[in-house]
């Protein structure tokens, strides 16, 4: 056995390469942990299942909004291409609805004429909802007669269709779709989300407690039942049609106003209820999409309003017996245009 030497001194380590091949080892990675694949998984199965749920929703209320409409029983009429103008003449936009409210009060024996033709246009590129009332009394050309008239004649001469394609030929704006309704579907729908708040001032108030059965106090914010709204939007000699036409555009935004905070059962319930009174060419189909844009945009779009003519587009006189509007047209179009397809605050 050989002895072995330790020595005291320091122990020198010899750093050279050795002179045997070494073969190199790959830097240590560590593997991937699987529970961000695990929490992905389950990202993607919940997203999945929500995009279910909520097409399931969407037909089934739909199958609902559907159903009720055919069931009630409303008249549908196919609103026909404008034979008197062109559709590139037209002003219009895929992401903008035009849908014309035609009024019609049976009350006074003048159904046949539209005592109301309001626009509601949802304009979803700038997000409003835009109101356009055309006055009854606007002198217009009817264009199946060739002759000058009042605008509320043309549903005498040929009903909702002429009254779409007489305001297409005149103001040069593409209509979607129209309702024909009657007064009456104010006190159902108004009744149905129980009531409205306007303002309503001293002289209106004065003049319905004077003229009707009914008594409605003046203030900012007066609480108006269906019959008490009905008798405000149809004031109509306390001041001038332009005034009318603007108590109408406030009911109409005070019912977009109360719709927000209705329950979908309250609304249905209301859908149902006035449905009955309303002449369209909406299939039920596109009612429930209609619903479906018309919803969205009363919770989020601002609502702006005007009237065709405003004071600075007509002037006003005799024309016979007759007192009209005559609209000076090239401004009436050029505002209209601005107004429902620009962003104009």
């Amino acid at each position: 056995m050989k002895d072995i030497y330790i020595s005291d001194g320091p122990v020198e380590v010899n750093l050279q390469e050795p002179d045997y091949p070494v073969t190199p080892q790959p830097p240590y990675t560590p593997e991937p942990e699987q529970q961000p694949q695990k929490k992905k998984r389950k990202k993607h199965k919940f997203i999945k299942k929500l995009l279910r749920t909520l097409v399931i929703i969407f037909i089934v209320v739909t199958l609902i909004i559907s159903g009720t409409a055919v069931i009630s029983g409303y008249t549908r009429e196919n609103l026909k291409s404008n034979s008197y103008i062109s559709f590139s003449e037209l002003n219009n936009n895929p992401l903008v609805t035009n849908i014309l409210l035609i009024g019609t009060d049976d009350s006074d024996g003048s159904a046949s004429r539209s005592d109301t033709m309001l626009m509601v246009s949802l304009d979803y590129i700038h997000g409003k909802i835009k109101l356009t009332s055309f006055l009854r009394d606007c002198r217009v050309e009817i264009p199946s007669t060739g002759k000058q008239m009042k605008l509320n004649a043309a549903c005498v001469y040929g009903g909702p269709q002429l009254v779409c394609d007489t305001i297409e030929y005149n103001f040069r704006v593409d209509i979607d779709h129209y309702m024909k309704v009657n007064f009456e579907m104010f006190t159902e729908i108004i009744d149905a989300i129980g009531g409205i708040d306007v303002e309503v001032t001293k002289q209106e108030a004065d003049f319905i407690n004077r003229t009707t059965r009914h008594t409605v106090s003046s203030g900012d914010s007066v609480h108006l039942n269906g019959a008490e709204a009905l008798v405000y939007v149809r004031i109509r000699k306390l001041d001038s049609d332009y005034m009318r036409t603007f108590r109408q555009r406030k009911v109409v935004t005070a019912l977009l106003s109360k719709m927000k905070r209705s329950s979908p059962l309250t609304l249905l319930r209301a859908v149902k209820d006035i449905m009955p009174l309303i002449q369209t060419d909406l299939n039920a189909f596109e009612i429930a999409l209609l619903a479906y844009k018309a919803g969205f945009a009363a919770l989020f779009f601002e609502i702006q309003q005007m009237k065709i003519p405003e004071d600075n587009m007509m002037t006003t006189g005799y024309v016979g017996s007759q007192w009209v509007e005559i609209p000076d047209l090239d401004a009436c179009r050029k505002g209209l245009y601005e107004f429902i397809y620009k962003n104009k605050d």
